[in-house]
């Protein structure tokens, strides 16, 4: 980006005259900044110097922080000046879980959804689309409502009356189940003496005589879900991440943890090595290698270093595995302490037995690799932290382990995280009570969960995230809205009317959300040395907002307009260049 734009759209002549003066006064001492951005109010997220009015860039770094008074001594002939005129200053935010690669795959895709998911219109409209499209080989659609079924779920007999003559599989709404008709199963060859990969989270649901009925949960379904990805064109694919990468920055996202690709990890990788060696990445971006069935834990580590190997540039990083540990309890695969209210005798699953996650901790501290797990329900975090105080020894710094989603987590268990140094990820943009179904597998219980509060206070580090898979959610990534539904606990459809997700006492301070995307992100990432407050010293990665968060309307935050966001000193997005995500 030119000086001239700049300084021809954002500054005032008085700033020009005060710092022309003092560029030709100090000229002839040291080094000048690159940028220096002054009068606005900076929200440094460093505990030591919490507040600031200016600040300086130097190749790439913060090299001043404090006030205007201080700052003209970094300006020289050079040096882009920018006129904050009040404008908030956060240091860049960190999404640490979400899924940029499933996200775009699903964008390259004609995966078609059905218009209306009550089931006899559904089948009704299956019959129709079916006949219409004899040329295509294996249907695979959504959505249909796992609460219209029951626990017994769906039945393939069903999909049968109406599409016999090929395989079909349509998606559930929660993303974790699939229905399938008779020719699908078959080719999956999935029969009655089928094993299931995980029992208890991931697996065929039976009838009469142990026959799958069609409904599979958890990633017995990858195969198909893969098969929907690779119809992808490569050139559509990487449009589509490369645009949602770029949504990301014009929101303020500098870097990100990738939740996982299941197996598309080369896929995936390949686009964004691309990408960060052609210097269209425009954020950090930390990935993964995702287990998400039992038999990949045996090659984790492998694999993340393979990664690592062949696809780790400047901006592209291997850390952590991610393990994809239990379900969700909208189709109780969640692993929970107490049965589903609806379902004595199951308490879910989990991916893996507890003496393999044991052995694996201690495999990923001799590699200095960090772990991270998804888990959903109380007896999946109970067993998690369980496994690694039993691994951890003294003085260990690897694993470090994180847990997201946390949607019910048992009273007890909460002091453990910081006890044993455990982060806590929560997805905000969650806690207006986004996702229903719980209601019946819960109960009572449903009233408790993502009590992010509740961590924070009892002194756990907490990050923030979007974890958003599908195309129809980009907007959810958005970690202002995050912000604004953490505050509120209400969605944003209804605004200061919406349903309020109890309990209420677990609504979020602005300050406890901005920590958590920031400061205690880049502690996750491992990078609080470099990323995460405006610290002098470190990797100037900055948001500017047009819209001051802290003095605006609670349930106008996520409408906040971003002027420029900052990636190691080179601005990355800047709202006068680009228009499309207004």
């Amino acid at each position: 980006m030119g000086t001239n734009h700049m300084r021809s759209h954002r500054f005032p002549a008085l700033y020009f005259f005060a710092s022309t003066i003092f560029a030709v006064l100090v000229s002839g001492c040291a080094q000048r900044a690159d940028h220096v951005l002054l009068g606005g109010e900076i929200y440094t997220m460093d505990s030591t110097q919490p507040r600031a009015t200016a600040l300086a860039v130097t190749d790439g770094k913060f090299s001043y922080v404090g006030d205007e008074a201080g700052v003209y001594a970094q300006i020289g002939p050079e040096t882009e000046v920018i006129a904050l005129e009040e404008n908030l200053v956060l240091p860049g935010l960190i999404d640490t879980h979400t899924h940029p690669g499933i996200l775009a795959l699903f964008a390259s895709t004609d995966l078609v959804a059905a218009p209306d998911p009550e089931p006899e219109a559904l089948l009704q409209w299956l019959e129709s689309y079916a006949e219409e499209h004899q040329e295509i080989p294996f249907i695979i659609a959504g959505y249909w409502r796992t609460a219209d079924f029951g626990i017994e779920g769906p039945d393939r007999a069903m999909l049968d009356q109406v599409v016999s003559d090929r395989p079909v599989a349509l998606m559930d709404d929660s993303g974790h189940s699939m229905w399938l008709n008779s020719k699908a199963l078959a080719l999956m060859g999935v029969s009655a003496d089928t094993p299931d990969p995980a029992p208890g989270l991931a697996y065929y649901q039976r009838g009469a005589n142990n026959e799958p009925t069609g409904w599979i949960k958890e990633f017995t379904f990858a195969s198909i879900q893969e098969r929907i990805f690779e119809t992808a064109d490569p050139a559509v694919f990487e449009s589509n991440l490369e645009n949602f990468l770029n949504y990301l920055s014009s929101k303020g996202v500098t870097s990100l943890y990738d939740g996982g690709n299941l197996g598309l990890h080369d896929k995936v990788y390949g686009v964004l090595a691309q990408l960060d060696r052609e210097g269209r990445l425009p954020l950090r971006y930390e990935g993964t290698y995702h287990v998400h069935l039992p038999e990949q834990i045996d090659s984790a580590i492998a694999e993340i270093k393979r990664l690592r190997a062949t696809y780790a540039g400047p901006h592209l990083q291997f850390n952590a595995v991610k393990i994809h540990f239990d379900g969700v309890h909208e189709i109780r695969t969640s692993a929970v302490l107490d049965d589903f209210e609806d379902d004595p005798g199951n308490q879910g699953g989990t991916l893996i037995e507890q003496t393999r996650l044991i052995q694996f901790i201690g495999e990923l501290h001799r590699e200095k690799l960090d772990l991270h797990m998804h888990v959903v329900g109380d007896r999946a975090t109970r067993l998690a932290l369980d496994a690694y105080e039993a691994a951890k020894q003294n003085g260990w710094d690897y694993p470090q382990l994180t847990l997201c989603h946390l949607e019910l987590v048992d009273d007890a268990d909460i002091p453990r995280f910081k006890e044993l140094g455990v982060i806590a990820n929560f997805t905000p943009h969650w806690f207006g009570d986004l996702y229903q179904g719980a209601e019946s597998s819960l109960g009572e219980r449903n009233t408790h969960k993502m009590r992010a509060r509740s961590f924070i206070e009892s002194g756990a580090k907490v990050t923030f995230s979007s974890d958003v898979v599908v195309p129809d959610e980009l907007e959810r990534a958005n970690p202002f809205l995050g912000m604004q539904i953490g505050i509120n606990r209400q969605d944003l459809a209804g605004g200061a009317n919406a349903k309020v997700m109890q309990p209420i006492a677990e609504r979020l301070t602005l300050t406890q959300l901005i920590e958590g995307y920031t400061i205690n992100g880049a502690r996750q990432l491992r990078k609080a040395a470099e990323l995460g407050s405006i610290t002098v010293g470190k990797n100037a990665d900055l948001v500017i907002l047009k819209d001051n968060i802290f003095s605006r309307d609670r349930y106008q935050i996520h409408s906040a307009r971003i002027s420029q966001t900052m990636l190691g000193g080179k601005f990355v997005f800047d709202d006068q260049q680009v228009t499309q995500h207004d």
